[in-house]
């Protein structure tokens, strides 16, 4: 089994704890919709204090209906992972036998050690899936109860701070629970926690669980077979991005007895092979621990061939497992947006809804950029679906996101720039000259260096026009302009006339800018009246000294970088 069938197998079970954890907080949060009753909070309190029979009572329900789902599940996981390993391993020890390279066959439903393993196993999925339950029934409770109570604090302390305004107690609770809710969504509802006080979200704990056991359904069975067949050496696979402690061990031929020494494979090779205790098996995050992809294979001397070698290159190794650790981290970033979208929609709140539904697409870009940036990794949606984020949901999700985006690009006048959502992402995470050009613009206008009564489209124009004009000219001098900076198409325009109306007095005085047109910059760069000395500089983004030199013309000061050939700004005289 390998470490997509072990997902595959698990998601099978913390699907049902997904959904069950989005129920229970649909649940808490149905509860909660009615805060636009026209009551002072305090007795708001009250009513939502006197529900918590009612609200346990409902999740009781909730929890023992998808009990039932998961312990069927997990049963169901167990026999097939041990058939499917059993079927992958029979043949070849029936071949052995015929042989006369192992002893006589036991069969499955014979075998002590099968049935041993899989009692154990089958034991510890069960009170795994138990003790979350009962941990969930508790933690919502206790969640339903913190949030109210903080509600009502924070809506108390708005009213506190708007007392010469006419702000009602709905009103205050309603700005109180966009902040709790965001709040709850952050920390779910708790599924485990450990020996060290971490809470655990019901999915990744019961994922953890799962692919583990999963994992050690294959493991057990294939150590259980080699004990009824009197195999005691075993190697471990390979693969990159195995974690620190794997790393070390894979590859290698180990002794389930815990002898060392050589043995020779089917070539006649000589090879080491090491005690199994001396392997990190047996640690949390060691081999065919918690989440590891290794598996062991019965390893017969003489017959077989080592398949698998020791990873060399651990620094390589190491940096592939962080990768995939941060794409999860975004992934669940994703998660967790779209149950903010949901809760907010159940609690009827559109505005807020609007506000994590932009957020969820900023998430969802996060991700892209970063799996596209890496080649070794690859987008993976199941790993970012939500359970109750339905069709709907999404769809007003979208719509919601992309009538912001319109919003806001028509506030800073970019309306002739990405016409989406989707198509300013995909400008903004990559590094073309069209996404440096609207990054330049929407910051110009952002810091009101110009009003976004320019246009982005006058923006463009002007940017095209500099660059066709200026570049591959020479200076009096004999320079040739290689290239311009976008920061000079800001300074072309200029702000001493279309400086942001809001700009503060002092932003207006350090920014008072007169503009040039790309006719006077070109005339200072060939008709200079003066030529200032050159100066050498650190560029702070590369390390490295370069030459620059001011041209004075006739309408226009040009700033010229001598080592890149490149005009940096420009203000008219």
């Amino acid at each position: 089994m390998n470490l997509l069938t072990n997902q595959q197998a698990a998601e099978t079970i913390d699907g049902v704890y997904n959904d069950l954890e989005a129920r229970l907080m649909q649940n808490i949060a149905k509860h909660l919709s009615d805060w636009k009753q026209t009551i002072d909070s305090d007795r708001w309190l009250i009513q939502k204090l006197a529900e918590i029979g009612k609200l346990n009572e409902e999740n009781i329900k909730i929890i023992a209906e998808m009990s039932g789902l998961s312990q069927t599940a997990a049963e169901r996981m167990l026999n097939e992972m041990a058939e499917a390993a059993l079927n992958n391993m029979e043949p070849g020890f029936a071949q052995l036998a015929r042989r006369g390279l192992i002893g006589e066959i036991v069969e499955v439903s014979k075998s002590k050690n099968v049935k041993q393993v899989m009692g154990h196993l089958q034991k510890q999925a069960k009170d795994a899936l138990n003790l979350t339950n009962t941990t969930m029934l508790h933690k919502a409770q206790e969640a339903f109860k913190n949030l109210v109570q903080t509600t009502v604090s924070e809506a108390i302390e708005i009213m506190n701070h708007n007392t010469s305004s006419a702000v009602t107690g709905a009103e205050a609770r309603g700005q109180a629970l966009r902040k709790t809710i965001k709040a709850f969504n952050d920390k779910g509802i708790t599924g485990f926690v450990d020996k060290r006080g971490r809470n655990w979200t019901p999915e990744a704990y019961v994922n953890m669980c799962m692919r583990t056991t999963a994992g050690s359904v294959a493991n057990e069975v294939q150590t259980a077979r080699c004990k009824d067949m009197g195999v005691n050496l075993i190697q471990i696979d390979a693969h990159a991005g195995a974690r620190p402690k794997c790393a070390k061990d894979q590859g290698k031929i180990f002794d389930l007895n815990d002898g060392s020494g050589y043995t020779e494979d089917a070539r006649g090779r000589k090879i080491q092979y090491y005690p199994w205790k001396s392997s990190s098996y047996g640690e949390p995050d060691g081999l065919l621990g918690i989440n590891c992809g290794h598996h062991k294979y019965p390893f017969i001397p003489g017959v077989n061939i080592q398949r698998y070698f020791p990873t060399d290159d651990l620094d390589a190794n190491n940096r592939l497992y962080r990768q995939t650790q941060v794409q999860r981290a975004l992934e669940r970033d994703v998660r967790k947006q779209k149950r903010e979208c949901m809760l907010f929609d159940e609690l009827g709140d559109n505005d807020a809804f609007k506000e994590a539904s932009v957020k969820l697409k900023t998430k969802e870009s996060n991700l892209k950029d970063y799996v596209d940036k890496h080649k070794h990794l690859h987008r993976r949606k199941d790993r970012e679906q939500v359970v109750g984020f339905d069709k709907r949901i999404s769809t007003e999700a979208v719509g919601k996101a992309q009538k912001h985006y319109k919003e806001w690009a028509k506030s800073i006048g970019a309306e002739s720039g990405p016409k989406t959502l989707a198509g300013y992402y995909d400008l903004k995470y990559n590094n073309s000259k069209e996404s440096r050009l609207y990054k330049g613009y929407v910051k110009s206008v952002n810091d009101g260096r110009i009003s976004p009564l320019i246009k982005y489209d006058r923006y463009v124009e002007t940017y095209n026009q500099a660059r066709e004009e200026l570049v591959g000219i020479k200076t009096k001098d004999g320079r040739k302009i290689e290239d311009i900076t976008i920061h000079l198409t800001e300074r072309i325009i200029g702000t001493h006339e279309w400086m942001a109306p809001n700009s503060s007095k002092a932003l207006k005085k350090r920014l008072d800018h007169k503009g040039a047109s790309v006719e006077n910059v070109k005339d200072a760069l060939q008709n200079p009246e003066e030529i200032a000395e050159v100066k050498k500089r650190k560029n702070p983004h590369t390390g490295m000294e370069e030459e620059s030199v001011l041209y004075y013309g006739k309408n226009a000061i040009v700033s010229f970088n001598i080592t890149t050939g490149t005009i940096i700004q420009t203000e008219g005289r």
